[in-house]
């Protein structure tokens, strides 16, 4: 049973009595951190923060361990393995050093500090007079031991702080505590309430949610956004928490839906497991403005490895909006490069036709269209939206309230995080994850000229770095669209460990099938990026 805040007794060396902290001011130094600025430009670490008090304000301490930290603050799928991924211990060494560094500067005056106690993942509440818990080792994130403490019992580092227990009145306390929770407990059970306690129910992942939108009764976001997953009876969330509408406005075709897990590229692969195929049409009322169309396909029937064989030319059609072509003689197969690879292709100056209405028409040529889902978004004139995406998991707003999306349009690569501060940025937390391996991402654009800045720092290797290493450990290649933009591109060598740098390029125009592929070729082990942002610069 989880100790309550209020329900624990500290003692100190002479035998005087102290209460813990009450909620209210437990709450008040929890805001007052998560409004300072150290913790405002970093959001990934107030939500892991909040997660952490949260469940200490709620008594519910067992509950914290590192796979819930990876699924229900972090993103992870409910597949996560913490034996595998160290998301977990990362962010909490991030936290750690975090915490410490406000405690030093902004919050040096306050009354209470909030710790996370090496060794354990559950918030303690000190006094600002206490000795600070000692700094984390390096061996210590990566070993993967820090646990939150067995129900019942306090952090070691409550001891070290300088509120020790006499053993003697403290473990009457604890015994009294105990006690009193068990007839709780039986109390509940003779009410048929549910006995089983929380931290052995399984964990639903938790779904790190862009700003909520107000919808009309039309279906139209408040902002003007549509989005329809073709196919659906239902809505449907997608991972990023944005909202798309059941089936709608249609006219024809016939829905469908596809039983695979995997599609390549796909940040949401259930978008790409439904649509509407045949000959239709989309009629989609839209407020007056100018938008960019996002079209999503992914070609499930032909290619050789699937059992109606094919491939080009297999599925030939053409789509119009209000009359006019913007995909003739489409062929999924060919745009994508394969089958079961999510395909999307971006228009830009889409403005509603008569009676507010936008009419995108499928028709086939050979075999049937098809289309999996749609997607208008309020732009600007001849422009599309800014483009930016991070190496994350999750949505992060950085120093300059600016949001990045999470990482999406990638084939091939890894995820990692590691424990490194970086320097040479006013966004660090942007930094926080990286892919790296033999990779591209397909950034889907229309017809103009693009500047693409790409986000590297060298956190792995070189003196000081998890496996030590020179200049020439990590070597490789980045084009776009098959033009060079570095060439044997050394991280350590060019910008030395734990330091971000920025490489932009200008007048860059999209390939045949409407995007930048931008393409990571290793030389000498393996290609890096944290983050990539595409800004439209046509005139």
């Amino acid at each position: 049973m989880a100790l309550h805040p209020r329900s624990v007794v500290y003692c100190s060396p002479m035998f005087e009595v102290k209460v813990a902290p009450s909620t209210g001011e437990a709450r008040a130094e929890l805001e007052s951190v998560l409004a300072s600025t150290l913790f405002v430009r970093s959001p990934r670490l107030s939500r892991l923060l909040e997660y952490l008090c949260t469940k200490y304000l709620e008594g519910a301490t067992e509950e914290v361990k590192e796979y819930q930290i990876g699924v229900e603050v972090l993103g992870r799928p409910p597949s996560f393995d913490p034996a595998e991924d160290a998301a977990a211990r990362v962010e909490a060494h991030r936290l750690r050093k975090r915490l410490r560094e406000y405690y030093e500067t902004e919050g040096r005056t306050h009354s209470l500090r909030i710790e996370v106690p090496l060794g354990h993942y559950a918030v303690v509440f000190q006094p600002m007079t206490a000795e600070p818990a000692p700094e984390e080792k390096e061996e210590e994130i990566q070993s993967g031991q820090a646990q939150a403490p067995p129900a019942g019992t306090l952090p070691a580092t409550v001891e070290a702080a300088g509120w020790r227990f006499n053993n003697r009145i403290a473990g009457l306390i604890i015994l009294g505590v105990v006690l009193l929770g068990a007839a709780v407990v039986a109390l509940g059970w003779h009410r048929g309430t549910d006995p089983t306690p929380v931290a052995s129910k399984a964990a639903a992942p938790a779904i790190v949610s862009a700003p909520s939108v107000a919808r009309t009764q039309s279906g139209i976001a408040a902002t003007g956004s549509v989005r329809i997953a073709c196919g659906r009876t239902k809505t449907h969330t997608d991972r990023g928490g944005e909202v798309w509408d059941a089936d709608r406005d249609y006219e024809g075709g016939t829905a469908f839906e596809i039983h695979r897990q995997y599609i390549a590229r796909a940040y949401d692969p259930r978008l790409f497991q439904t649509g509407r195929s045949g000959n239709f049409t989309y009629k989609i009322p839209l407020a007056p403005g100018v938008y960019e169309l996002h079209l999503y396909f992914n070609e499930s029937t032909y290619g050789p490895s699937m059992p109606a064989g094919g491939g080009e030319i297999s599925r030939i059609f053409e789509v119009r909006a209000n009359g006019t072509p913007i995909l003739p003689r489409f062929d999924i197969y060919t745009d994508a490069g394969g089958s079961n690879i999510a395909d999307v292709r971006v228009f830009k100056d889409i403005t509603p036709g008569p009676g507010q209405v936008l009419t995108l028409s499928f028709q086939g040529m050979t075999g049937v269209s098809l289309v999996n889902a749609i997607e208008l978004v309020p732009a600007s004139p001849h422009r599309l939206n800014p483009i930016r995406i991070t190496a994350q998991d999750g949505f992060y707003t950085d120093s300059t309230g600016v949001v990045w999306k999470p990482d999406r349009y990638y084939n091939g690569g890894q995820n990692a995080s590691h424990a490194i501060e970086i320097h040479g940025t006013r966004d660090p937390d942007l930094y926080s994850r990286e892919r790296y391996g033999h990779f591209d991402y397909a950034i889907p654009v229309d017809k103009g000229t693009y500047r693409l800045s790409l986000y590297f720092a060298e956190e792995y290797f070189g003196p000081g770095g998890t496996l030590g290493g020179q200049p020439g450990t990590r070597v490789f290649d980045v084009s776009c669209n098959g033009v060079a933009l570095l060439r044997e591109f050394d991280l350590l060598k060019e910008a030395g460990l734990g330091q971000a740098i920025v490489k932009t390029y200008h007048g860059l125009t999209p390939n045949g099938q409407g995007t930048l592929l931008v393409s990571f070729s290793p030389i000498h082990d393996y290609a890096s990026l944290y983050a990539l942002e595409v800004i439209d610069e046509s005139n």
